[in-house]
């Protein structure tokens, strides 16, 4: 019993041993290396390591798509692409395909984008993400029709994907379908009430569509998270001069005016509500200004409202 223990504890011993020298004898072990910084975020000591591991082993398909994967992160797009398609020459990988979209992307190569998240799509059906990324990229590339059904299978496979929904919307948007991008919206609100991006679209969709006071009540929202965003000051401003809200719709004038006191525009739209409230003084003041901004639109109205008295001619 005792031999046949030894014998057992000996066979054990060997390949242990073996193990330990064969781990020994291959040197670093790059790949496991460079995996761990790339997942530590030092992309750049990463991509040493994945180099270091193509010097001993020029054929590893792994080294080339993460040394890929960490220029991407990186923003070298060019070497991010040239390491992906040697990735992709020695393995059709679904990885190499998504990534490598990514870097055209990046590169406004949209086709060539397109084609690889076809591709990837190709290799892995259930992606939601390549989905995502496809109906992006035909969205740039105005197939608005191809775009939505790229959200809508994204969305199918995972119906939480909130930024399906925005981006969704965005392209229904673009089309005029006003109704079905609301409904998008608000459907991204759901899943995260504080996405300002989605609060300002909606704002402008129901402006469009004339429900002022929803529209109001996004874009203060979008005021209360960026209150020095000039554009939705001047939606909420239009809203509120389309509710006959004169007075409020001075204050976003005027705000604008604070922050670019050379913006013709603001003092229009605020000499505008001015006159609305029959503070005719006030109003040709802004809308003089206006027109000594530039603001061309300023003219026709000071001719209407702000004719200057005819002067008396004295007798002799």
């Amino acid at each position: 019993m005792n031999i046949i223990n030894n014998d057992i504890i000996k066979t054990a011993l060997l390949i242990f041993l073996i193990l330990v020298l064969g781990d020994c004898s291959s040197g670093p072990n790059y790949i496991r290396e460079g995996d761990q910084k790339y997942y530590d975020k030092d992309y750049s000591g990463s991509i040493g390591d994945f180099n270091r591991e193509l010097e001993n082993h020029p054929s590893n398909d792994s080294a080339y798509l993460m040394k890929g994967k960490a220029e991407n992160l990186l923003g070298n797009f060019k070497d991010a692409v040239d390491d992906l398609s040697r990735s992709l020459e020695l393995t059709n990988s679904f990885d190499a395909c998504y990534n490598r979209g990514i870097a055209y992307l990046l590169l406004n190569e949209n086709e060539k984008a397109e084609t690889d998240f076809s591709s990837a799509i190709r290799l892995k059906p259930h992606s939601d993400t390549a989905y995502y990324c496809r109906g992006y990229v035909r969205g740039l590339l105005h197939k608005p029709q191809d775009a939505i059904s790229d959200y809508d299978k994204a969305i199918l496979i995972n119906p939480v994907y909130q930024t399906a929904y925005v981006n969704r919307g965005n392209i229904k948007s673009d089309i005029e379908d006003y109704e079905g991008a609301l409904m998008d919206y608000t459907m991204a609100l759901d899943l995260n009430p504080n996405d300002i991006s989605a609060y300002f679209n909606r704002g402008y969709t129901l402006k469009l569509l004339g429900n002022n006071e929803q529209a109001i009540s996004d874009f203060t929202k979008v005021i209360d998270s960026t209150p020095d965003n000039m554009e939705v000051y001047y939606l909420r401003g239009q809203a509120r001069m389309d509710s006959k809200m004169y007075k409020d719709a001075i204050e976003d004038f005027s705000i604008l005016v604070k922050l670019n006191h050379k913006d013709g525009k603001a003092y229009f739209f605020r000499g505008m509500s001015y006159l609305k409230l029959k503070n005719k003084k006030q109003a040709c003041a802004d809308l003089t200004k206006s027109s000594e901004l530039g603001f061309v639109d300023a003219n026709a109205e000071l001719t209407k409202n702000c004719k200057s008295p005819k002067k008396l001619k004295h007798k002799r």
